[in-house]
């Protein structure tokens, strides 16, 4: 709940809720009564408004230090804020940054671009106290849930680092197949959303290993059967660790399937199914072509020509996804800077 400003209290010291900083607010608009107006309504309630007449300036104060909410006039002297919102949501910083377009008027396709580029919400001048003060509280609340969110998803990734550190021989594993991954779906022409689960499918495919006592996981000769069975619940405890985030549901497929094979033989489910989403093939084959080429406790990385090759007699078993490993070895010879014989730019 936001607080009414406290006499005596500095308007930069004001809090959400207790302990919590507040909000700070950036106005773009090239109308100085417009940007007095927001600064009165909102120093009012205690937020931190910082104003601009421009879009270059204001992306610069943005990008230095995102803010929890930005308006946003559509009509900028050096730049349309179809363009500012456009580079607000291709960082990484401030994808989830509510952002309000201030309109005095916007025809039916300004609006539509505006909505396939991310806006949040508009608002129409001239404005109302009574309708702008709600909505911002709204807006910053949402964006205290998103940086909940992202806060959670960071701590998931260091766990999962954690996990892959365990083994001195599997550091930066899920990264690695987070990268190795992201290229063979740029290649396949998958989508910027799906590309967003995948990478995180990627990243957190292993978190169930936390359940692995050390004594199996770094275990240098070869496993008993029942090792082979506590090795195998790790996709199972991955994604029961997972499942209760609603924004992780998508990426639930990928951490229980990605040992999964076409024909049947994988785990933990051993269904044989051709119809596997693109995604988890993906991220199967990235895990195994990061698996063969770098030295693991029970034996030396292998060549990259070995990898193939087995990576293709695994094809011909009806394994893996043909399309995929041919993908990934376009993408990683292309990585390497030597591009793969017909392979497209």
């Amino acid at each position: 709940m936001i607080e009414e400003p406290r006499t005596g209290q500095p308007a930069d010291r004001r809090t959400l809720s207790e302990g919590s900083p507040a909000a700070r607010i950036i106005v773009v608009d090239d109308d100085p009564q417009v940007r007095s107006l927001l600064r009165t309504l909102l120093k009012s309630r205690g937020y931190g408004v910082e104003e601009f007449g421009a879009a270059e300036p204001a992306l610069e104060r943005i990008r230095a230090e995102p803010p929890d909410l930005v308006f946003l006039d559509l009509q900028l002297p050096d730049r349309s804020g179809h363009s500012v919102l456009e580079e607000i949501r291709s960082q990484a910083a401030t994808r989830l940054l509510p952002v309000v377009m201030l309109t005095g008027f916007a025809s039916s396709d300004e609006k539509v671009r505006a909505y396939e580029l991310g806006v949040t919400d508009f608002l129409a001048k001239p404005f109302s106290p009574d309708e702008l003060l709600p909505r911002v509280r709204s807006l910053v609340l949402l964006k205290l849930f998103a940086d909940d969110l992202e806060y959670a998803e960071h701590m998931i990734v260091t766990l999962a680092r954690t996990i892959d550190a365990r083994d001195p021989y599997t550091a930066g594993h899920s990264a690695r197949v987070a990268e190795y991954a992201t290229l063979v779906a740029r290649r396949m022409g998958v989508d910027e959303n799906t590309l967003l689960e995948l990478r995180r499918g990627a990243l957190f495919h292993d978190l169930g290993k936390i359940a692995v006592p050390d004594a199996v996981l770094l275990k240098p000769g070869p496993l008993t059967a029942e090792e082979r069975r506590v090795i195998q619940i790790h996709p199972v405890v991955g994604r029961e660790l997972l499942a209760p985030m609603k924004a992780m549901l998508r990426v639930l497929p990928i951490v229980h399937s990605h040992h999964e094979r076409l024909d049947g033989s994988g785990y933990p489910d051993g269904r044989a199914d051709s119809d596997l989403p693109l995604t988890v093939r993906i991220v199967t084959v990235s895990d195994i072509f990061d698996a063969l080429t770098t030295t693991r406790i029970y034996r030396g990385a292998l060549s990259r020509q070995e990898t193939y090759e087995i990576m293709e007699d695994e094809v011909r078993r009806g394994w893996w996804d043909g399309d995929v490993v041919r993908e990934l070895r376009a993408a990683v010879t292309e990585m390497d800077g030597h591009p793969a014989p017909g392979a497209e730019p």
